[in-house]
């Protein structure tokens, strides 16, 4: 004989208190006089609608970009990244970098001695 796989049941039961949950109370009740099943398949449908607007919306969220939030850190990070070399451009401009003048001296050489002819 095969065995049968079920999917155990839920339930949800939820309280609604007077005073707090009016505006549901009132919704369940319309359903009062309803055939059997018509007040469970509105409440299912009614939390599957919510599901798919809250992750619509989520994902609405992270698609967005904030523009000023991006411009913020950028700024941050150049201003950053420049107090860095604040120091050595003002050090480098007092007492001369060597590399430059001796990337200069072999460029002026190079010039001097490369000659095109035609």
């Amino acid at each position: 004989m095969a065995r049968r796989t079920t999917t155990a049941l839920k339930t949800l039961k939820i309280r609604l208190y007077p005073g707090l949950d009016n505006d549901l109370i009132a919704w369940v009740e319309q359903f009062d006089d309803q055939p059997y099943g018509v007040k469970s398949q509105s409440i299912k449908n009614t939390l599957r609608q919510g599901i798919r607007e809250s992750t619509d919306q989520a994902m609405e969220t992270e698609s967005v970009l904030d523009l000023s939030e991006i411009r913020r850190v950028i700024e941050a990070s150049v201003a950053s990244a420049m107090s860095r070399f604040e120091g050595q451009l003002a050090v480098a401009a007092i007492t001369g970098n060597r590399e430059d003048d001796e990337t200069e001296d072999l460029l002026d050489a190079l010039g001097s001695a490369l000659i095109l002819d035609e």
